[in-house]
């Protein structure tokens, strides 16, 4: 009987990989494990599980854990079971923000734990190639620090304001930054590391962060507003990130919710000013207010609070001020809240998320801004999603960078069609 040839993308060989795969997924999730382990957490005979162990130690993804003594420090006696263990030191990846406030990197194995990060203001530099210098420099200093020479980077992945042509690495538009736009990052940057390297928006690294190490874990349907000086947000759909046909999905800052027109008419959208919505509820639009306010009705602790908070954007002292029972600033916030909630109504009635997580530095004010936004939004939509704050604070951004470049790691490195083709 003549046998018919396996199609393309199937056999044995190709078994073999899958089953790699799934060895290697259970040593990465569930930690060193003996061999009877992997069989249990895999449902694979322990035969495929051994050949899955022989691929993943000649290809240096794993190796036997070291057995001589016992969880106390005991020495066992005999010769216990051998246990394996994902090589995580294997390889590295950079994860960087680099934002109109800071710049933030981090080195991290492939299990995602951060050896080394290095972070510098950058409020003093002065356009896009003063911030280019600082983050060549930093990726430089992070990278000795955590031991690790630039040329055994595996993947890079770098957060950016703006509008970013994923596919190119440039930045098309970054009105907080200027100059930076017309700065070629990731050539820049593949020079110095000379891996796989790729850019993003930072709101959409953010999304992944939470998803990964957030409080969003467990949704699946997500929207992240980072709500400070600028107005953004990440949207994931069914675990899968949301990036538009140019890539500007989640530019909520952009949305016209005035109930008054000028006399111009109505807000007309340009690519190098804030959005009508920042305009609205961006951090140095709450501090005007506050200031209004505080002039108006003559109260003279909330407007020095508010003139010193200026420079900074740092809101603050304002739900600070809420908080001691100041009934002024109680009523700035519950303005703030309100318009705030228009927006997010908007994003609730399009997508219907399961959760939205808000981050940024206006979200350091806590649960009372929660609260308060959360009333408000109930009145404006049909279903209310869970309001969640953000637990990452000002590393969303670079631990996302860290996920997404361990996500190419994985792809080419430790997907079916790598490992063990050779075998």
């Amino acid at each position: 009987m003549t046998r018919e040839p396996m199609p393309a993308g199937t056999g044995p060989h190709v078994l073999r990989r899958i089953n790699v795969v799934t060895v290697l997924t259970a040593l990465r999730e569930g930690g060193p494990q003996r061999v009877a382990d992997l069989v249990t957490a895999t449902g694979l005979s322990r035969p495929a599980v051994s050949r899955a162990i022989d691929t993943l130690r000649a290809e240096g993804w794993a190796e036997d854990a070291d057995q001589r003594s016992g969880a106390g420090g005991e020495i066992r006696v005999g010769r216990p079971a051998a246990v394996i263990r994902f090589r995580s030191e294997a390889g590295h990846v950079l994860g960087a923000d680099v934002g109109p406030h800071k710049i933030l990197a981090m080195v991290s194995d492939l299990a995602g734990n951060v050896i080394a990060e290095r972070r510098e203001d950058t409020h003093r530099l002065r356009g896009g190639e003063e911030v280019l210098r600082a983050l060549l420099r930093i990726t430089t200093d992070v990278l000795a620090e955590a031991g690790v020479p630039a040329g055994d980077v595996l993947s890079a992945a770098i957060g950016s304001p703006g509008l970013v042509d994923t596919k190119t690495g440039t930045v098309t538009l970054a009105p907080s930054i200027p100059g930076w736009a017309s700065i070629p990052v990731a050539a820049e940057l593949r020079s110095l590391l000379a891996c796989p390297l790729s850019v993003h928006n930072d709101v959409n690294l953010a999304v992944l962060a939470e998803r990964w190490r957030g409080t969003a874990t467990e949704a699946d349907d997500l929207v992240f507003v980072q709500w400070g000086a600028r107005v953004g947000a990440g949207i994931m759909i069914d675990g899968r990130l949301l990036r538009g046909t140019n890539a500007a999905a989640g530019e909520i800052g952009f949305l016209d919710l005035a109930e008054h027109r000028g006399p111009d008419g109505p807000h007309i959208v340009t690519r190098d000013t804030m959005g009508p919505f920042e305009r609205q509820v961006g951090a140095s639009a709450i501090i005007e207010l506050a200031l209004a306010e505080a002039e108006r009705q003559g109260d003279a602790r909330l407007r020095e609070l508010m003139l010193r908070a200026r420079p900074h954007d740092d809101v603050a002292a304002l739900f600070d001020a809420a908080s001691a029972g100041s009934a002024l600033a109680e009523s700035i916030v519950d303005q703030i809240a309100a318009r705030f909630a228009r927006g997010l109504a908007a994003a609730c009635l399009l997508l219907d998320p399961e959760l939205i997580v808000i981050g940024g530095g206006v979200s350091r004010a806590g649960a009372r801004l929660l609260t308060v936004v959360e009333r408000h939004l109930r009145r404006r939509t049909l279903v209310r999603p869970r309001l969640a704050l953000s637990s990452l604070g000002d590393t969303a951004v670079a631990l996302g960078a860290t996920r997404s470049a361990l996500d190419d790691v994985e792809r080419r490195h430790l997907s079916p069609d790598a490992l063990g083709a050779s075998r």
